[in-house]
Protein backbone atom coordinates (compact mmCIF):
# COMPACT_ATOMS: atom_id res chain seq x y z
CA UNK A 1 0.00 0.00 0.00
CA UNK A 2 3.00 2.42 0.91
CA UNK A 3 5.30 1.67 -2.04
CA UNK A 4 8.07 3.59 -0.65
CA UNK A 5 8.63 0.29 1.46
CA UNK A 6 9.03 -1.81 -1.50
CA UNK A 7 12.09 0.28 -2.73
CA UNK A 8 15.37 0.42 -1.76
CA UNK A 9 15.08 3.80 -0.34
CA UNK A 10 18.79 4.24 0.30
CA UNK A 11 19.59 3.89 -3.43
CA UNK A 12 16.56 4.95 -5.16
CA UNK A 13 16.03 1.49 -6.47
CA UNK A 14 12.38 -0.42 -6.88
CA UNK A 15 9.80 -2.10 -9.47
CA UNK A 16 7.25 0.81 -8.91
CA UNK A 17 4.51 1.03 -11.38
CA UNK A 18 3.59 4.53 -12.85
CA UNK A 19 1.22 6.71 -10.71
CA UNK A 20 -1.13 7.54 -13.82
CA UNK A 21 -4.72 7.48 -14.38
CA UNK A 22 -5.01 4.32 -12.07
CA UNK A 23 -8.03 3.27 -13.74
CA UNK A 24 -6.95 2.27 -16.35
CA UNK A 25 -4.99 -0.46 -16.81
CA UNK A 26 -3.56 0.11 -19.72
CA UNK A 27 -1.08 2.19 -17.63
CA UNK A 28 0.41 -0.64 -15.71
CA UNK A 29 3.48 -1.55 -17.77
CA UNK A 30 6.30 -2.58 -15.93
CA UNK A 31 9.32 -0.06 -15.87
CA UNK A 32 12.29 -0.25 -17.86
CA UNK A 33 14.27 -1.75 -15.33
CA UNK A 34 13.28 -3.57 -12.17
CA UNK A 35 14.78 -3.85 -8.94
CA UNK A 36 13.96 -6.58 -5.82
CA UNK A 37 14.39 -3.30 -3.34
CA UNK A 38 13.16 -4.30 0.07
CA UNK A 39 10.65 -6.85 -1.32
CA UNK A 40 11.87 -10.27 0.27
CA UNK A 41 12.73 -12.73 -1.99
CA UNK A 42 11.47 -15.45 -0.58
CA UNK A 43 8.20 -16.41 1.59
CA UNK A 44 6.55 -18.90 3.50
CA UNK A 45 3.25 -19.37 3.68
CA UNK A 46 1.79 -19.77 6.98
CA UNK A 47 -0.73 -22.10 7.54
CA UNK A 48 -0.13 -23.68 11.09
CA UNK A 49 2.57 -22.89 14.16
CA UNK A 50 5.22 -26.05 12.84
CA UNK A 51 5.42 -23.17 9.82
CA UNK A 52 6.57 -20.35 12.17
CA UNK A 53 8.74 -23.02 14.26
CA UNK A 54 10.53 -24.35 11.03
CA UNK A 55 11.11 -20.57 9.55
CA UNK A 56 12.58 -19.44 13.25
CA UNK A 57 15.14 -22.83 13.31
CA UNK A 58 15.96 -22.40 9.65
CA UNK A 59 16.81 -18.83 10.65
CA UNK A 60 18.76 -19.28 13.64
CA UNK A 61 20.86 -22.48 11.73
CA UNK A 62 21.45 -20.53 8.81
CA UNK A 63 22.09 -17.20 9.80
CA UNK A 64 18.78 -15.97 7.25
CA UNK A 65 17.47 -12.74 8.48
CA UNK A 66 13.74 -12.67 8.77
CA UNK A 67 11.08 -10.64 7.84
CA UNK A 68 7.11 -10.62 9.26
CA UNK A 69 4.35 -9.70 6.84
CA UNK A 70 0.76 -10.16 7.90
CA UNK A 71 -1.51 -7.81 5.80
CA UNK A 72 -2.84 -4.08 5.44
CA UNK A 73 0.04 -1.63 5.83
CA UNK A 74 3.04 -0.60 7.59
CA UNK A 75 4.17 3.18 8.15
CA UNK A 76 7.17 2.52 9.20
CA UNK A 77 8.50 -0.53 6.88
CA UNK A 78 8.43 -2.92 9.62
CA UNK A 79 7.12 -5.51 7.07
CA UNK A 80 9.74 -5.53 4.55
CA UNK A 81 13.33 -6.19 4.49
CA UNK A 82 16.09 -6.48 1.83
CA UNK A 83 16.99 -10.25 1.65
CA UNK A 84 14.93 -11.31 4.32
CA UNK A 85 12.64 -14.69 4.33
CA UNK A 86 9.51 -13.52 5.00
CA UNK A 87 6.66 -15.03 7.07
CA UNK A 88 3.45 -14.60 5.07
CA UNK A 89 0.70 -14.60 7.63
CA UNK A 90 -2.45 -13.59 5.92
CA UNK A 91 -3.59 -16.83 5.20
CA UNK A 92 -3.48 -17.71 8.50
CA UNK A 93 -7.15 -17.81 8.72
CA UNK A 94 -9.14 -20.34 10.22
CA UNK A 95 -12.89 -19.40 10.77
CA UNK A 96 -14.08 -17.32 13.32
CA UNK A 97 -15.31 -18.60 16.47
CA UNK A 98 -17.83 -16.69 19.00
CA UNK A 99 -17.74 -18.18 22.24
CA UNK A 100 -20.19 -17.41 25.09
CA UNK A 101 -18.52 -16.85 28.32
CA UNK A 102 -15.01 -17.52 27.25
CA UNK A 103 -12.61 -18.81 29.51
CA UNK A 104 -8.96 -17.82 29.17
CA UNK A 105 -7.14 -21.08 29.85
CA UNK A 106 -5.65 -21.43 33.35
CA UNK A 107 -7.54 -18.98 34.77
CA UNK A 108 -10.25 -19.75 37.31
CA UNK A 109 -13.31 -17.95 35.67
CA UNK A 110 -14.97 -16.95 32.11
CA UNK A 111 -13.90 -13.48 31.02
CA UNK A 112 -16.79 -12.91 29.26
CA UNK A 113 -18.12 -13.15 25.67
CA UNK A 114 -15.33 -13.56 23.00
CA UNK A 115 -14.51 -14.10 19.35
CA UNK A 116 -11.27 -16.15 18.66
CA UNK A 117 -9.27 -15.49 14.88
CA UNK A 118 -6.24 -16.60 13.32
CA UNK A 119 -2.93 -14.44 13.25
CA UNK A 120 -4.05 -13.07 9.59
CA UNK A 121 -7.73 -11.80 10.30
CA UNK A 122 -8.38 -9.07 8.34
CA UNK A 123 -10.79 -6.45 10.21
CA UNK A 124 -13.71 -6.08 7.30
CA UNK A 125 -14.68 -9.94 7.70
CA UNK A 126 -14.17 -9.73 11.51
CA UNK A 127 -16.52 -6.63 11.36
CA UNK A 128 -18.84 -8.58 9.83
CA UNK A 129 -18.88 -11.57 11.46
CA UNK A 130 -19.52 -9.33 14.52
CA UNK A 131 -22.61 -8.08 12.86
CA UNK A 132 -23.77 -11.53 12.13
CA UNK A 133 -23.16 -12.51 15.61
CA UNK A 134 -25.36 -9.90 16.98
CA UNK A 135 -22.38 -8.34 18.81
CA UNK A 136 -20.06 -5.31 18.52
CA UNK A 137 -16.11 -5.48 18.48
CA UNK A 138 -13.36 -2.63 18.56
CA UNK A 139 -11.24 -2.90 15.74
CA UNK A 140 -9.27 -0.57 13.78
CA UNK A 141 -10.96 1.53 10.21
CA UNK A 142 -9.11 0.49 7.71
CA UNK A 143 -10.68 -3.00 6.37
CA UNK A 144 -7.39 -4.78 4.62
CA UNK A 145 -5.26 -4.10 8.31
CA UNK A 146 -4.86 -7.58 10.04
CA UNK A 147 -6.94 -7.34 13.75
CA UNK A 148 -4.44 -9.59 15.25
CA UNK A 149 -1.05 -8.59 14.17
CA UNK A 150 0.84 -5.18 14.42
CA UNK A 151 -2.35 -3.49 14.68
CA UNK A 152 -2.91 -5.50 17.97
CA UNK A 153 0.54 -5.49 19.35
CA UNK A 154 0.80 -1.32 18.58
CA UNK A 155 -1.78 -1.01 20.58
CA UNK A 156 -4.45 -0.19 18.30
CA UNK A 157 -6.96 2.49 18.03
CA UNK A 158 -10.21 2.76 15.52
CA UNK A 159 -13.40 5.09 15.46
CA UNK A 160 -14.80 3.24 18.72
CA UNK A 161 -11.62 3.42 20.97
CA UNK A 162 -12.98 6.47 23.08
CA UNK A 163 -15.42 4.20 24.25
CA UNK A 164 -14.86 0.49 23.47
CA UNK A 165 -10.81 0.95 24.39
CA UNK A 166 -7.72 0.59 22.34
CA UNK A 167 -7.49 -3.03 21.31
CA UNK A 168 -4.90 -3.85 23.84
CA UNK A 169 -7.59 -3.22 26.13
CA UNK A 170 -10.20 -5.97 24.35
CA UNK A 171 -7.73 -8.41 23.93
CA UNK A 172 -8.18 -11.45 26.63
CA UNK A 173 -5.92 -14.31 25.25
CA UNK A 174 -3.09 -14.78 22.61
CA UNK A 175 -1.52 -17.59 21.04
CA UNK A 176 1.74 -17.36 20.03
CA UNK A 177 5.40 -18.61 18.78
CA UNK A 178 8.32 -16.96 20.41
CA UNK A 179 11.74 -16.61 18.75
CA UNK A 180 13.19 -19.94 20.68
CA UNK A 181 10.42 -21.92 19.30
CA UNK A 182 7.97 -22.27 22.40
CA UNK A 183 4.27 -22.30 21.28
CA UNK A 184 2.40 -20.71 23.97
CA UNK A 185 -0.82 -18.75 25.77
CA UNK A 186 -0.20 -15.67 27.09
CA UNK A 187 -3.76 -14.13 29.13
CA UNK A 188 -4.02 -12.06 32.62
CA UNK A 189 -3.24 -16.10 34.46
CA UNK A 190 -0.25 -17.69 32.83
CA UNK A 191 2.57 -15.66 30.84
CA UNK A 192 2.06 -12.59 31.95
CA UNK A 193 4.96 -11.11 30.99
CA UNK A 194 4.48 -11.88 27.52
CA UNK A 195 0.92 -10.67 27.57
CA UNK A 196 2.17 -7.70 28.67
CA UNK A 197 4.50 -7.59 26.01
CA UNK A 198 2.27 -8.78 22.84
CA UNK A 199 -0.14 -5.94 23.78
CA UNK A 200 1.65 -2.88 23.25
CA UNK A 201 5.38 -3.87 22.64
CA UNK A 202 5.53 -3.55 19.23
CA UNK A 203 4.66 -6.29 16.51
CA UNK A 204 7.78 -8.03 14.78
CA UNK A 205 9.37 -8.27 18.18
CA UNK A 206 8.54 -10.76 20.71
CA UNK A 207 6.72 -13.25 18.87
CA UNK A 208 3.86 -14.38 16.13
CA UNK A 209 0.54 -13.72 16.61
CA UNK A 210 -1.27 -17.33 15.50
CA UNK A 211 -4.81 -17.09 17.44
CA UNK A 212 -6.51 -13.96 19.55
CA UNK A 213 -9.12 -13.79 21.17
CA UNK A 214 -11.32 -10.20 21.69
CA UNK A 215 -13.65 -9.56 23.85
CA UNK A 216 -17.20 -8.83 22.44
CA UNK A 217 -19.90 -6.16 23.38
CA UNK A 218 -23.19 -5.84 23.03
CA UNK A 219 -24.93 -4.76 19.75
CA UNK A 220 -24.59 -1.18 19.69
CA UNK A 221 -26.22 1.88 17.77
CA UNK A 222 -24.13 4.54 16.83
CA UNK A 223 -24.76 8.49 16.30
CA UNK A 224 -22.63 9.91 12.75
CA UNK A 225 -21.71 13.24 12.47
CA UNK A 226 -20.54 13.33 8.96
CA UNK A 227 -19.76 17.13 7.57
CA UNK A 228 -18.19 18.25 4.68
CA UNK A 229 -17.33 21.79 3.19
CA UNK A 230 -15.58 23.99 0.76
CA UNK A 231 -14.25 27.78 1.33
CA UNK A 232 -12.81 30.50 -0.56
CA UNK A 233 -12.20 32.32 2.30
CA UNK A 234 -8.54 31.79 3.78
CA UNK A 235 -9.89 32.72 6.83
CA UNK A 236 -11.87 29.99 7.48
CA UNK A 237 -9.19 27.36 8.14
CA UNK A 238 -8.52 29.40 11.25
CA UNK A 239 -11.79 29.71 12.37
CA UNK A 240 -12.88 25.60 11.66
CA UNK A 241 -9.71 24.91 13.63
CA UNK A 242 -10.60 26.66 16.66
CA UNK A 243 -14.38 25.09 16.52
CA UNK A 244 -12.37 21.89 16.48
CA UNK A 245 -10.21 22.54 19.38
CA UNK A 246 -12.56 24.30 21.38
CA UNK A 247 -15.25 21.53 21.57
CA UNK A 248 -12.47 18.18 21.14
CA UNK A 249 -12.84 17.72 25.00
CA UNK A 250 -16.82 17.72 25.18
CA UNK A 251 -17.01 15.62 22.71
CA UNK A 252 -14.59 13.46 23.68
CA UNK A 253 -16.96 13.17 27.27
CA UNK A 254 -19.68 12.44 25.06
CA UNK A 255 -18.14 9.36 23.07
CA UNK A 256 -17.08 10.87 19.91
CA UNK A 257 -14.37 9.29 18.07
CA UNK A 258 -13.59 9.42 14.41
CA UNK A 259 -11.24 11.42 11.98
CA UNK A 260 -11.22 15.03 10.59
CA UNK A 261 -9.18 16.25 8.14
CA UNK A 262 -9.09 20.16 7.56
CA UNK A 263 -8.35 21.31 4.09
CA UNK A 264 -6.90 25.01 3.44
CA UNK A 265 -9.02 27.41 1.56
CA UNK A 266 -9.90 26.39 -2.41
CA UNK A 267 -11.59 23.24 -3.73
CA UNK A 268 -9.77 20.90 -1.39
CA UNK A 269 -12.89 19.64 1.43
CA UNK A 270 -12.41 20.13 4.62
CA UNK A 271 -14.42 16.97 6.08
CA UNK A 272 -15.10 15.83 9.43
CA UNK A 273 -16.65 12.07 10.58
CA UNK A 274 -17.00 11.54 14.23
CA UNK A 275 -19.21 8.24 15.66
CA UNK A 276 -20.38 7.37 19.00
CA UNK A 277 -22.67 4.62 21.09
CA UNK A 278 -23.22 7.24 24.00
CA UNK A 279 -25.73 9.66 22.59
CA UNK A 280 -29.22 9.36 21.31
CA UNK A 281 -30.14 11.27 18.43
CA UNK A 282 -31.56 14.46 19.65
CA UNK A 283 -28.24 14.94 22.19
CA UNK A 284 -26.04 13.75 18.95
CA UNK A 285 -27.52 17.14 17.19
CA UNK A 286 -26.76 19.19 20.24
CA UNK A 287 -23.57 18.29 20.39
CA UNK A 288 -22.92 18.84 16.95
CA UNK A 289 -24.36 22.53 17.16
CA UNK A 290 -21.46 24.47 16.80
CA UNK A 291 -20.35 22.89 13.65
CA UNK A 292 -23.51 22.93 11.67
CA UNK A 293 -23.68 26.24 12.97
CA UNK A 294 -20.11 27.03 11.64
CA UNK A 295 -22.31 26.00 8.30
CA UNK A 296 -24.01 29.19 7.97
CA UNK A 297 -20.72 31.33 8.26
CA UNK A 298 -19.99 33.09 5.35
CA UNK A 299 -17.85 32.15 2.73
CA UNK A 300 -18.82 28.14 4.03
CA UNK A 301 -19.67 26.17 1.76
CA UNK A 302 -21.40 22.68 2.76
CA UNK A 303 -20.97 19.55 1.04
CA UNK A 304 -22.26 17.59 3.58
CA UNK A 305 -23.73 18.40 6.77
CA UNK A 306 -25.90 15.51 8.93
CA UNK A 307 -26.16 13.89 11.86
CA UNK A 308 -27.70 10.66 11.22
CA UNK A 309 -28.10 6.91 13.04
CA UNK A 310 -26.27 4.08 12.69
CA UNK A 311 -28.65 1.00 13.67
CA UNK A 312 -25.10 -1.08 14.45
CA UNK A 313 -21.35 -0.76 14.30
CA UNK A 314 -21.70 -2.71 11.24
CA UNK A 315 -23.32 -0.15 9.85
CA UNK A 316 -21.68 2.35 10.93
CA UNK A 317 -18.53 1.20 9.20
CA UNK A 318 -19.55 -0.07 6.17
CA UNK A 319 -21.51 3.10 5.23
CA UNK A 320 -19.59 5.89 6.82
CA UNK A 321 -15.58 4.32 7.18
CA UNK A 322 -15.23 0.93 5.19
CA UNK A 323 -11.96 2.27 2.83
CA UNK A 324 -11.03 -0.51 0.41
CA UNK A 325 -7.60 -0.04 0.69
CA UNK A 326 -7.47 -3.44 -2.01
CA UNK A 327 -9.18 -1.55 -4.71
CA UNK A 328 -6.63 1.26 -4.60
CA UNK A 329 -3.02 1.94 -6.18
CA UNK A 330 -0.45 2.67 -3.70
CA UNK A 331 1.42 5.66 -2.43
CA UNK A 332 4.82 6.21 -1.32
CA UNK A 333 4.23 8.07 2.43
CA UNK A 334 6.04 9.31 5.31
CA UNK A 335 4.51 9.96 8.72
CA UNK A 336 4.77 12.31 11.76
CA UNK A 337 2.28 12.13 14.69
CA UNK A 338 1.39 12.98 18.52
CA UNK A 339 -0.82 12.38 21.18
CA UNK A 340 -2.50 15.56 22.12
CA UNK A 341 -3.45 15.36 25.72
CA UNK A 342 -6.48 16.61 27.01
CA UNK A 343 -4.79 19.65 28.83
CA UNK A 344 -3.85 21.11 25.58
CA UNK A 345 -7.16 21.09 24.39
CA UNK A 346 -8.76 22.76 28.40
CA UNK A 347 -6.05 25.97 28.58
CA UNK A 348 -7.02 28.74 26.41
CA UNK A 349 -3.05 29.58 26.05
CA UNK A 350 -2.56 25.82 24.62
CA UNK A 351 -5.68 26.01 22.58
CA UNK A 352 -4.00 28.92 21.05
CA UNK A 353 -1.19 27.24 20.38
CA UNK A 354 -2.25 24.34 18.92
CA UNK A 355 -4.40 26.24 16.01
CA UNK A 356 -1.55 28.30 15.42
CA UNK A 357 0.87 24.41 14.47
CA UNK A 358 -2.44 23.06 12.58
CA UNK A 359 -2.71 26.21 11.08
CA UNK A 360 0.67 26.00 9.86
CA UNK A 361 0.97 22.61 8.48
CA UNK A 362 -2.52 22.15 6.61
CA UNK A 363 -1.35 25.43 4.79
CA UNK A 364 1.77 23.43 3.97
CA UNK A 365 0.40 20.05 3.46
CA UNK A 366 -3.25 20.21 2.28
CA UNK A 367 -3.37 22.62 -0.22
CA UNK A 368 -5.97 22.69 -2.82
CA UNK A 369 -5.96 21.91 -6.68
CA UNK A 370 -3.76 19.44 -8.68
CA UNK A 371 -4.32 16.25 -10.56
CA UNK A 372 -6.35 13.53 -8.59
CA UNK A 373 -4.12 11.22 -10.23
CA UNK A 374 -0.53 12.55 -8.86
CA UNK A 375 0.90 11.19 -5.61
CA UNK A 376 1.32 14.60 -4.34
CA UNK A 377 -2.62 15.31 -4.72
CA UNK A 378 -4.76 15.64 -1.49
CA UNK A 379 -5.22 16.84 1.91
CA UNK A 380 -2.38 15.27 3.97
CA UNK A 381 -2.83 16.52 7.69
CA UNK A 382 -5.64 14.61 10.08
CA UNK A 383 -6.81 14.74 13.05
CA UNK A 384 -7.85 11.46 14.96
CA UNK A 385 -10.91 11.80 17.74
CA UNK A 386 -8.85 8.41 19.93
CA UNK A 387 -9.70 9.29 23.69
CA UNK A 388 -9.48 9.28 26.71
CA UNK A 389 -9.09 5.59 26.42
CA UNK A 390 -8.93 5.15 30.46
CA UNK A 391 -12.20 4.57 31.23
CA UNK A 392 -12.29 0.89 31.29
CA UNK A 393 -9.17 0.52 33.61
CA UNK A 394 -10.79 -0.82 37.13
CA UNK A 395 -8.51 1.52 39.37
CA UNK A 396 -6.27 2.84 36.77
CA UNK A 397 -4.93 -0.36 36.41
CA UNK A 398 -3.14 -1.29 32.95
CA UNK A 399 -1.42 -4.56 32.34
CA UNK A 400 -0.96 -3.47 28.33
CA UNK A 401 3.13 -1.92 27.32
CA UNK A 402 1.43 1.04 25.32
CA UNK A 403 2.66 4.26 26.48
CA UNK A 404 1.11 6.00 29.41
CA UNK A 405 0.49 8.75 26.81
CA UNK A 406 -2.76 7.06 25.33
CA UNK A 407 -4.75 7.31 28.94
CA UNK A 408 -5.02 10.98 28.86
CA UNK A 409 -4.99 11.74 25.01
CA UNK A 410 -8.17 13.05 23.18
CA UNK A 411 -6.55 13.37 19.68
CA UNK A 412 -3.74 12.21 17.39
CA UNK A 413 -2.83 14.90 14.85
CA UNK A 414 -1.26 12.47 11.94
CA UNK A 415 1.09 14.58 8.90
CA UNK A 416 1.59 12.52 5.68
CA UNK A 417 4.21 13.72 4.01
CA UNK A 418 4.34 12.46 0.26
CA UNK A 419 7.31 12.52 -1.80
CA UNK A 420 6.79 14.62 -5.36
CA UNK A 421 7.63 11.30 -7.81
CA UNK A 422 5.81 8.26 -7.63
CA UNK A 423 7.14 6.66 -11.10
CA UNK A 424 10.23 5.43 -12.69
CA UNK A 425 10.89 8.36 -14.95
CA UNK A 426 12.16 10.41 -12.07
CA UNK A 427 13.94 7.60 -9.34
CA UNK A 428 12.20 7.57 -5.82
CA UNK A 429 13.68 9.99 -3.29
CA UNK A 430 11.80 9.65 -0.04
CA UNK A 431 14.35 11.71 2.22
CA UNK A 432 12.74 15.12 1.77
CA UNK A 433 9.83 13.56 2.67
CA UNK A 434 10.77 12.24 5.45
CA UNK A 435 12.42 15.29 7.43
CA UNK A 436 9.07 16.85 6.49
CA UNK A 437 7.78 14.23 8.43
CA UNK A 438 9.83 14.26 10.92
CA UNK A 439 10.45 18.60 11.65
CA UNK A 440 6.18 18.17 11.84
CA UNK A 441 6.82 15.38 14.55
CA UNK A 442 9.11 17.21 16.58
CA UNK A 443 6.91 20.63 16.26
CA UNK A 444 3.79 18.57 17.86
CA UNK A 445 6.24 17.58 20.07
CA UNK A 446 7.57 20.39 21.21
CA UNK A 447 4.03 21.69 22.43
CA UNK A 448 3.47 18.67 23.56
CA UNK A 449 6.11 18.13 26.59
CA UNK A 450 5.74 14.42 28.67
CA UNK A 451 3.00 13.44 25.56
CA UNK A 452 3.86 10.86 23.95
CA UNK A 453 3.24 8.70 19.97
CA UNK A 454 1.30 5.84 18.63
CA UNK A 455 4.32 3.99 17.54
CA UNK A 456 2.03 2.17 14.61
CA UNK A 457 1.93 5.88 13.04
CA UNK A 458 4.93 7.57 14.29
CA UNK A 459 7.89 9.68 12.98
CA UNK A 460 10.08 6.60 11.27
CA UNK A 461 13.09 8.88 12.66
CA UNK A 462 11.26 9.74 16.15
CA UNK A 463 13.32 11.43 18.57
CA UNK A 464 13.56 9.76 21.94
CA UNK A 465 11.21 6.72 20.37
CA UNK A 466 11.91 4.86 23.89
CA UNK A 467 10.02 7.22 25.81
CA UNK A 468 7.75 8.16 23.05
CA UNK A 469 6.26 4.64 22.27
CA UNK A 470 6.09 3.47 25.51
CA UNK A 471 7.53 5.59 28.55
CA UNK A 472 10.68 4.94 30.34
CA UNK A 473 9.16 2.25 32.88
CA UNK A 474 7.40 0.04 30.04
CA UNK A 475 10.22 0.13 28.02
CA UNK A 476 12.59 -1.31 30.53
CA UNK A 477 10.31 -4.02 31.20
CA UNK A 478 9.79 -4.95 27.63
CA UNK A 479 14.07 -4.41 27.13
CA UNK A 480 14.47 -7.46 29.78
CA UNK A 481 11.91 -9.64 28.37
CA UNK A 482 13.46 -9.13 25.01
CA UNK A 483 16.45 -10.19 26.13
CA UNK A 484 15.35 -13.19 27.30
CA UNK A 485 13.03 -14.40 24.32
CA UNK A 486 14.91 -13.06 21.96
CA UNK A 487 18.59 -12.02 22.63
CA UNK A 488 19.81 -12.64 19.13
CA UNK A 489 17.10 -10.51 17.61
CA UNK A 490 15.83 -13.38 15.56
CA UNK A 491 12.66 -11.49 14.91
CA UNK A 492 13.26 -7.19 14.89
CA UNK A 493 12.27 -4.04 13.24
CA UNK A 494 13.18 -0.55 12.73
CA UNK A 495 13.36 1.31 16.54
CA UNK A 496 11.34 -1.77 18.10
CA UNK A 497 12.31 -3.00 21.39
CA UNK A 498 16.11 -3.81 21.26
CA UNK A 499 16.64 -3.09 17.82
CA UNK A 500 20.21 -2.48 16.33
CA UNK A 501 20.92 -0.50 13.36
CA UNK A 502 23.50 -1.48 12.08
CA UNK A 503 21.29 -5.03 11.14
CA UNK A 504 21.37 -5.50 7.38
CA UNK A 505 17.26 -5.51 7.19
CA UNK A 506 17.26 -1.80 7.89
CA UNK A 507 20.10 -1.15 4.75
CA UNK A 508 17.49 0.24 2.64
CA UNK A 509 16.12 2.85 5.02
CA UNK A 510 17.03 6.70 3.82
CA UNK A 511 19.77 8.88 5.51
CA UNK A 512 18.45 12.21 6.76
CA UNK A 513 20.91 13.24 8.31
Amino acid sequence: MNTNWAACQKNASSCNLDFVKPSDPANFAPPRECHQGSVSPFYIDVRKVSDIQAAFSFARNTKTPLSIKNTGHDYKGRSSAPNSLALWLTNLKPPLKLEKGFQPEGCPAPSGDGITMGGGQGMRDLYKFAEDNGVTIAGGTSSTVGAAGGWLSGGGHGFASNTLGLGVDNVVQIKAVLPDGRFVTANDCQNQDIFFALRGGGGGTFGVNVEVTMKTWPKMQFQVANFAYTSTDPATLRKFLTLLVQNANKWADGGWGGYITPGAAGDTASAMTLLTPKLDHSAAVQDMKPVLDFASTPGVRPVVMSVNTAATAWEAYSKYLGYGEGEKVGLPTAIGSRLIPRANLDDIGKQAQLVDLLESLVRKYNQPGGDPNSPSYGPRVQIFAVGPTNYKLPGGRDTSSITPAWRNATWEVFVNSVPNSANEATPLDTRQAFADAHDAAERLAAITPGSGVYQNEADTFQSGYEEAFWGRENYDKLYAIKRRVDPDNLITCHQCIGWRPEDARYACYPDIS
